[in-house]
This record gives C-alpha cells, structure tokens and sequence, in this order.
C-alpha cells in the first residue's frame, strides 16, 4: 500500500541558523520632535536647503555631545546637576526604546511573526523582549485550549499550538519548568486513561508501535524455549498484553517479563509497575500461559548480577517504549539505555520512539529545534482531527489535546537543551535488524485501516508511521554487533 500524497499542513518557518534578531527595529514610521514643539514625519523628505541645515545643526549637536561627554568625565561624579541631567537622558532613552517596541508588537500581529519573535528573544535570553512578545500573543490566544464544538469554530489547530508553545516559553524564560517540579510534565498515565484509550482505539500510533514491535519479538524467539523481555519503561503494561495471546496461541511458550528502573523512580511510578504486574499475571492465567514477573534496578551491580542468572534461560529482549516520557527523563532513559545494553548484550533491542526524539538524531539549536517540534505537532494534530472527528470522536479530541499534546509541547520547549550532539549520535555497539517483510506489510495494513493520510516508510532497521508522508512514530530494531 502506498503512501497517499496530500498537501502538507501550514508550517512556521522557523530560522535555522543562528540570525541576527530583528525583534528590535527602528520604526520608518518614528515621529521626531523639532525644537519648536511641532511634529515631523519621518518620511516626509526635506527640500534640500533644510537638508543641508539640519546636517550642520546634527554636526553641531554631535561635537556639543561629545565636548559634554569629556567634560563630564572632568568633573566630579556627585555633582547633583549632572545626576539630574543623566537621569533625564536615561528616562528619554527607556521612553525613545517602549515607543520602538509598541510599534513593533503593532507590526508583528501574526501568530507566525510573533512565535518566531519570542523564540528568538528566548534564545537570546531577551527577557524583556519575550515577556513583550508572549503578552502580546495571549492576546491572541486567549481561551484557546479549551476547545468544544462551539469553540472550535473561531480557533484553528494554529491556534491551540501556539498556546501550548507560548507556555513553554513562557516556563522557560521564568525557569519554573524544573525537573523536581514539572508543571507541563506529561501527566500519569493513570490519570489520562480516557485520553490514552481514545489514542489507543481511535488512532493507530499506539497499535502501530506495539504490533510491530511485538511482531519483530516473536521472530527473534521463535526457536527459544521462552521469551524474556526486559522492559525500561513498562508502564501499565499494555503492550505485552497482545505477545501474551500471540505466544499463547503458538504453543505457550513461557513469558518472563522484568520491569527495570533506575533509583529514582517516584512512588507513583512504583504503584504503576505494581498494578501492571498484577494485571498481567490475572490476563496469562486467563490465558493458561506460563509467566513470570520481575524487578530490575538499573545499577552496575544489579545489571551484572541479572546477568549471571538470564545464563540457559532463554532469549533476553530489552524493549525501550520513549513516547510518553517528559524530554529530560527521555534523555536520562536513552543514556541508560546504552549502558544497560553494554553490560546485557541482549538478542535485541527494540525501540520505540516520537520521530522527533530519536536516539539517534542530532540536537539542533533551540530555533531550529522550535520548527521542527511545531511541524511535527501540527501533523500530529491534524492526523488526531482527521482520526477523531471522521469517526464521530470530535468531542475526545480536546481531551487528547489537554492531557497528552499540550503538556508534551510545553515540556520540549521549556525543557529542550541543544547539546552537542545527542545522547548517542552514534549507536555504538548496534547494528540495525532488518524488518521482516511480513512486518512491514501488518504495519501498512493497519495505517490503511485509519484515514487515508497515514502511511508507512520503511528504513534499514526501522518501521515509521506517517501523516502526509512526515515520520511521526518509529520502530527500530538492533543487536549487539557480538550478537
């Protein structure tokens, strides 16, 4: 099935190079006041007699400036004249400078100029500037993210992201977006179970990464008496729940699976991994399927420990699910990653990931970074519209927006660093599995049972799905090049 071509959504031209900021411009249109109390237009050109005048009187002016400036350095620096005096000139300056910015924020009206404006000025750490700019786009936006059927009709999808977009600007000149305090941090997964079930039924990214991963599992084990999975971010488990029936169907081999974290895992991260493994072990009874469940810390010690043990008993798989996790654990989990694999050599290793977070991938800098996360967003969105609203669904779709789009969006702005290089630019020690044929023609089968802008590429090693020919999701496979 081939990939439909469809024109591709309204995108911010974001700058990709570092450029000179333009958000501070003088205005052609500045009012200039004469000695005489009258207003002048700058753009009204003067006759040349009053050219040649005024040239004189800006030569006079400047020599008198620069005279005042060495006799002030002369005198003494607490005469109260000349305090008074500076004082004066620094007021007239600030005064010259908000005028230069209102007329400004009148010019940049658009939400495109306006986010490109506050993107540099947060880069540029222009606090002044960005604070200016995001006030002017509340304006804008304000209300935006709550979206019904009645507000649809006087917002765009533009719209919502820009909220979202100014927030974590917002979070980020103001530093509140912390780790120890994530106030745009994707939310639990327990506490958007509507919004995940809505993905998870209603659009195929979430079927899409867990059938193919699955399915690459199963061809990996299918000569191993069991199949051992390592898993470094299990959640509630969801993904296993269709290798359990798959493995059940084909003879019942056993299922070991072992949920590994670092030590830093919260308690509410702990009460996740606790319900996953009682929800897991009630479905293999169910299914008479042979299972085992178990807890694995992420240190030296442990990994080389767990090691000694997995010796004659059977394939280990480590499997990587990054989609959910907030940009700084991510990148914490894709450094673990690299030396959890080191010290296990698994058979495998199974990946998935937003398009936009790859392990692979170079970080760019913060503008660049900026106009790739809205093209990918504004994708993501429209694909969900077109998922949710074709089906009947488009009263979910606000809710999907609130509890996974919008909080992800403020985490990557307010939280992204442009490193040099990423986590791994470079995979050492990998090498990418090709994806079986089979694979690769379930995962286009399921892309066409949605709408028809879905689509799947197929890479050396890697399986992604598309909206409108753009990777949104991607599976990848590796081993260990000693493998």
């Amino acid at each position: 099935m081939e990939t439909m071509s469809y024109p591709c959504s309204p995108l911010i031209p974001f700058p990709t190079q570092h450029e000179e900021s333009s958000y501070l411009l003088w205005s052609p249109q500045l009012v200039i006041p004469l000695e005489n109390g009258n207003m002048c237009d700058a753009d009204a050109g003067p006759s040349p007699d009053q050219q040649q005048q005024e040239d004189h009187e800006l030569m006079d002016m400047m020599i008198q400036e620069a005279n005042g400036l060495l006799l002030q350095d002369d005198l003494s620096s607490g005469d109260p004249f000349l305090a008074c005096f500076d004082q004066g000139l620094a007021t007239q300056e600030n005064a010259r400078l908000l005028t230069i910015q209102e007329e400004f924020m009148e010019e940049k009206s658009s939400l495109s100029d306006l986010l490109i404006a506050g993107v540099r000025a947060v880069e540029a750490q222009d606090s002044t500037s960005a604070s200016a700019i995001l006030s002017r786009l509340d304006g804008l936006i304000h209300g935006v993210p709550y979206r019904s059927s009645h507000h649809a009709a006087v917002s765009s999808s533009s719209d919502h992201l820009a909220y979202y977009f100014a927030r974590g600007l917002r979070s980020r000149i103001s530093g509140e977006l912390t780790e120890c305090h994530p106030a745009a941090a994707p939310p639990a997964p327990a506490s958007r179970t509507p919004a995940y079930r809505m993905l998870q039924e209603l659009s195929p990214f979430i079927k899409f990464a867990h059938f193919t991963a699955n399915q690459a599992i199963l061809e990996a084990t299918s000569d191993d008496p069991c199949v051992h999975v390592v898993d470094l971010n299990v959640g509630e488990g969801v993904q296993w729940a269709p290798l359990m029936s798959d493995l059940a169907r084909h003879g019942g081999k056993t299922f070991h699976l072992t949920a590994a974290d670092d030590a830093g895992s919260d308690a509410a991260g702990a009460h996740q991994t606790t319900a996953a493994e009682r929800w897991l072990s009630e479905f293999a009874e169910s299914l008479g399927l042979p299972f085992q469940y178990s807890s694995l810390r992420l240190s030296s010690e442990d990994l080389h420990g767990f090691t000694a043990s997995c010796n004659g008993g059977g394939s280990v798989i480590v499997s990587c699910d990054t989609t959910e996790k907030s940009y700084r654990s991510l990148i914490r989990l894709q450094r673990q990653l690299l030396g959890t694999v080191k010290i296990l050599q698994p058979k495998l290793v199974i990946l998935i990931e937003d398009e936009l977070f790859r392990i692979d991938r170079n970080l760019a800098p913060f503008a660049e970074f900026c106009g790739e996360l809205w093209q990918h967003f504004a994708a993501m969105l429209e694909s969900l519209e077109r998922c949710l609203c074709d089906g009947g669904y488009g009263a979910w779709l606000g809710l999907v927006e609130k509890e996974t789009l919008g909080p992800s969006i403020e985490d990557a702005v307010g939280q992204y660093e442009p490193l040099t290089g990423g986590p791994c630019a470079e995979l050492e020690g990998l090498r990418a599995c090709e994806i079986s044929c089979f694979n690769v023609a379930q995962g286009k089968m399921l892309a066409g049972l949605f709408s028809r802008g879905f689509g799947v590429v197929h890479e050396e090693g890697r399986l992604a799905l598309c909206w409108n020919s753009r990777p949104l999701t991607s599976v990848s496979v590796w081993s260990p090049v000693s493998v």
